[in-house]
């Protein structure tokens, strides 16, 4: 790995929640909106993190940023245009396209999902209360496949077996747990695919053009997509993982690929793109977006709203990881102040079991730079 790691850096003037097309050539801005993730980026680099990129908007200044590499075998520069998975993040785009079956009146939130997927029942015989809200508000309770997947199949099966929803609700059910729905939060990343395969049966089409339709083109997602088996196409930032102690090229991950829960790959601006549509109304109407985001007992749609980070003010919170990737958004309601952040982590063993270096830190830098641009 290479020390002395590459700086990029991007300052856009813009105007409203209009996003310009970054000059990668640009030089460090005379007037730094995110000090704290300058150092983060520093200190992740200095753990043998391969790339920090992260995007930064106060109104009418923005900084978009990428320190390292995108691959450490070329030693190629990151740079802010490059493609990341967003594991978990893309769960509030597969709730916008959700949230439109609900407007459009073809799904009601209380509709047990049985309803209009009866499959589901024929895996989970006894979760026949299981509703499209369960669902969306992660109260469903339905045991989350990934552990089990991690454990039970090897790298190369992992990055060259692609999966269906099915397939994946399957080895889910192999995990006993008593009947849902729940009355706590309980985060799966089942209750998605069970969500994409609902997607999927209203459209008769598959989610990567349902999503690309709903949610990518109206937002302006230039770089994003639902992957496909396969390699993803470059430039992307490469991800690794120790296996037996030896450095791994993760980047390939087909048994996610096409996931409602962990398959979508996008850039920071992109997903701060798509967190100001969301919350703006560009995407679903003002009272979808309210019944979202005050829903009770827990928020629909994989978001967190925060009151905390400035005052008088509601931020949204999106923010996804697993395997080498961690990513996060924390976006003013109004959408016009924004922080994202994507890390490629350190390369470690791949499990469930550990928590990733360097995501608490992230978090925190992000939760003050937001703070500091109140």
């Amino acid at each position: 790995m290479r020390t002395n790691a590459a700086v990029v850096a991007v300052t856009l003037v813009l105007s409203g929640c209009t996003f310009g097309t970054p000059d990668e050539t640009a030089t460090t801005p005379a007037v730094k909106l995110a000090p704290e993730l300058e150092a983060f980026a520093q200190d992740a680099q200095a753990h043998g993190a391969p790339a920090v990129v992260f995007h930064v908007r106060n109104r009418d200044q923005e900084e978009l940023k990428a320190v390292g590499v995108n691959d450490l075998e070329s030693n190629r520069k990151a740079v802010p245009s490059d493609k990341t998975w967003i594991i978990g993040a893309g769960t509030p785009m597969v709730a916008v396209s959700v949230m439109k079956l609900v407007e459009a009146g073809a799904v009601r939130l209380d509709d047990p999902i049985s309803a209009h997927l009866p499959e589901f029942t024929g895996i989970f015989p006894a979760w026949d209360r299981v509703t499209v809200r369960d669902l969306l508000g992660s109260t469903s309770g339905l045991p989350d496949y990934f552990p089990p997947l991690i454990e039970s199949r090897t790298l190369d099966e992992l990055q060259t077996n692609g999966m269906t929803f099915e397939e994946r609700l399957r080895i889910a059910a192999e995990v006993d747990l008593p009947p849902g729905p729940v009355s706590y939060f309980a985060w799966s990343a089942t209750d998605w695919e069970v969500l994409g395969w609902l997607l999927e049966r209203k459209h008769n089409r598959s989610l990567a053009e349902i999503l690309a339709e709903d949610v990518f083109e109206p937002a302006g997602m230039s770089s994003t997509h639902l992957a496909a088996v396969g390699q993803p196409p470059e430039p992307m930032l490469h991800g690794y993982v120790l296996d037996g102690g030896a450095r791994r090229d993760f980047t390939r991950v087909d048994a996610v690929a096409g996931s409602a829960d962990s398959g979508v790959i996008s850039s920071v601006e992109d997903l701060s793109k798509f967190v100001a549509a969301l919350t703006t109304g560009r995407l679903l109407h003002e009272d979808t977006w309210k019944s979202m985001v005050e829903a009770t007992p827990h928020p629909l749609g994989g978001i967190r709203p925060s009151n905390d980070i400035c005052p008088g003010a509601r931020h949204i919170i999106v923010s996804g990881g697993g395997g080498p990737y961690s990513v996060q958004s924390v976006s003013s309601e109004d959408g016009q102040q924004q922080v994202t952040v994507a890390t490629v982590l350190p390369p470690q063993e791949l499990n469930v079991t550990d928590p990733p270096l360097l995501v608490p830190e992230m978090a925190d830098a992000i939760q003050q730079t937001a703070k500091s641009i109140c």
